[in-house]
C-alpha cells in the first residue's frame, strides 16, 4: 500500500472522504505498490479502492470516465540505487561537501518512464521486467556505451554477463519503446566498437526510436578513477564525419532519423548544427540533442517581434558556459545590439569548480559565477542560464540567485528564454 499525500480540490476522491494520509491498498483487487500501480489500474471507468485508515479499513466505488484522474497524490516511491561501478560515473567526480543527493546513485525503471532518467538495465530482474511490460511502462530511457559484452563489463565493472541483448529481446516482445544514449569513451567505445554498438541496436529498430551519442564528462575529482581521455575537437570533427555515414543508413520505424549527436559534437568542431526538422519530436532534448537548435529557433521567432528600441537604458549581463558562448555571439547578441538604449554583454565563466574541461552552461555554480563577475560592474541585472539551478532554486553548489545577488549586488534571475520580456520590463 502506498500512502497519500495530496488530493486535488473537487475531485472524486475528495468528495468521497478520502484523506491525506491515508493509505491506498488496492485498486479492484490488484495492490498498489508505487504510484505506477495507481496511474494502470485507475484507468478503468468504474472502480473499487481498499484504503486504510489507522486500524480502519475503508471500501469505496467510483463511476468515472476512462481518462478521469481520480485526484490522489501518492507518496514517491523510494529510489532504487545503482549496483554498477561506471568507470565514467558523473556522480563519483563530485568534490565533497555537496548536498546528499547529488551523490546518489539512482537506477530505477520507475523513474525512467515517470521522468526520462537513464537506466543501464544491467540491474533489471525478471520480475521488473514482467512488471514492465503488465504496466505498459513505455518509452524506457537507456544507457548501452556498448553492446559488446566484454566492453560493457569494463565499462560498467560488472563481473558477468548481464544479458543485454536478451533483456532487449524481451522489451521489443512487449512492445516498449526505448530512446537510447551512448556515452563515448575515446579509446574504448568508439570505432569499431560503436560502429557494431549501432548495427547491433539497429536490429531492434521497431522498439528503440532514437540513439543519442554523448561525450563524456570528465571532471577534476576523479581521484583513483581510470584515466580516460576527453573528446577534444580532432575526436569531435572525426565523430561528425562518421555520422554523415550514419544519418544516411539508420532511420526509425517511422521513417525518421534515428541516431543523433548531442549539441557538444558540433561545438566543439566548430560545425553548423542541423536544422529544426532533422531532430524531429526532440526525443532527447534534456540529453543535450538539439538544445542549441531549439534555443535558436525560439530566439528567431522572438526577434521578429523585438522592438527597435526602449525607453529607458536597460544593460544586462548573460552568464554563459564557455562551450555556448561563440552561439550567443554570433547568432543572438548582434540582434540584440540593434535595439536602441538596450546593452548586453556575455560572460563565459570558466568552470573551476569541476574542472575547465566541463564547458556546458548547466553545471556552472554560484562561487564561479560570483568570483567571476564580481569586477563587472554597471548592469541592472544578470541572467543566468536555464537549467542551471534544481526544482528547489539551488545551484549545484547550493547557492541561490537570490544569493549571488546579495554577494554581486545586482539583480540575478534564471531565464525563463523570454527575450520579450528582457528586453521591455525595466526590472525584468
Amino acid at each position: 500500500m502506498v500512502k497519500i499525500i495530496a488530493i486535488e480540490p473537487e475531485s472524486q476522491a475528495e468528495r468521497a472522504g478520502i484523506r491525506v494520509g491515508d493509505d491506498l491498498v488496492s485498486i479492484n483487487g490488484q495492490p498498489v505498490t508505487d504510484i505506477l500501480d495507481y496511474y494502470y489500474w485507475q484507468a478503468e471507468e468504474e472502480l473499487d479502492l481498499v484504503l486504510k485508515r489507522g486500524s480502519n479499513t475503508l471500501n469505496l466505488h467510483f463511476l468515472k470516465t476512462y481518462d478521469e484522474d481520480l485526484g490522489l497524490e501518492l507518496q514517491p516511491p523510494r529510489l532504487r540505487s545503482c549496483g554498477n561501478n561506471c568507470i565514467f560515473c558523473f556522480i563519483k567526480q563530485n568534490p565533497p561537501g555537496m548536498r546528499p543527493s547529488i551523490y546518489f546513485h539512482d537506477e530505477d525503471y520507475r523513474y525512467s518512464f515517470l521522468h526520462g532518467t537513464y537506466i543501464t538495465l544491467t540491474n533489471l530482474r525478471e520480475v521488473d521486467l514482467e512488471r514492465i511490460a503488465q504496466l505498459r511502462l513505455s518509452p524506457l530511457y537507456t544507457s548501452v556505451h556498448a553492446t559488446d559484452d566484454e566492453v560493457r563489463r569494463h565499462i560498467f565493472q560488472i563481473k558477468k554477463s548481464d544479458n543485454f541483448l536478451a533483456k532487449l529481446s524481451f522489451l521489443r516482445e512487449h512492445r516498449i519503446d526505448l530512446h537510447v544514449q551512448i556515452v563515448l569513451l575515446p579509446g574504448i567505445n568508439d570505432g569499431a566498437i560503436l560502429e557494431q554498438t549501432l548495427r547491433d541496436l539497429y536490429q531492434y529498430r521497431e522498439v528503440i526510436l532514437s540513439v543519442a551519442i554523448v561525450p563524456v564528462g570528465l571532471t577534476r575529482h576523479r581521484g583513483q578513477l581510470p584515466d580516460i581521455q576527453p573528446v577534444n575537437k580532432p575526436e569531435a570533427v572525426a565523430t561528425l564525419a562518421r555520422f554523415k555515414r550514419w544519418k544516411r543508413w539508420y532511420r526509425n520505424r517511422d521513417g525518421q532519423p534515428w541516431v543523433f549527436l548531442s549539441d557538444e559534437f558540433y561545438l566543439l568542431a566548430g560545425e553548423r548544427l542541423p536544422g529544426a526538422k532533422f531532430y524531429g519530436n526532440y526525443y532527447q532534448i534534456e540529453n543535450g540533442v538539439g538544445l542549441t537548435r531549439q534555443f535558436l529557433e525560439s530566439f528567431k521567432r522572438q526577434a521578429r517581434r523585438l522592438p527597435k528600441a526602449i525607453a529607458q537604458k536597460k544593460r544586462l549581463l548573460f552568464i554563459t558556459g564557455t562551450l555556448a558562448a561563440p552561439v550567443l555571439e554570433s547568432h543572438v547578441l548582434p540582434v540584440l545590439r540593434r535595439i536602441t538604449n538596450f546593452q548586453v554583454d556575455i560572460l563565459p565563466v570558466i568552470n573551476n569548480f569541476f574542472g575547465q574541461s566541463v564547458t556546458v552552461a548547466g553545471l556552472l555554480v554560484g562561487q564561479d559565477i560570483i568570483e567571476q563577475a564580481k569586477h563587472r560592474r554597471g548592469y541592472d541585472q544578470i541572467i543566468l542560464p536555464p537549467r542551471c539551478t534544481n526544482h528547489a532554486g539551488l545551484l549545484l553548489d547550493d547557492l541561490t540567485p537570490q544569493a549571488i545577488a546579495r554577494q554581486l549586488q545586482t539583480q540575478v534571475a534564471v531565464f525563463d528564454g523570454n527575450f520579450l520580456q528582457l528586453v521591455r520590463n525595466k526590472d525584468g
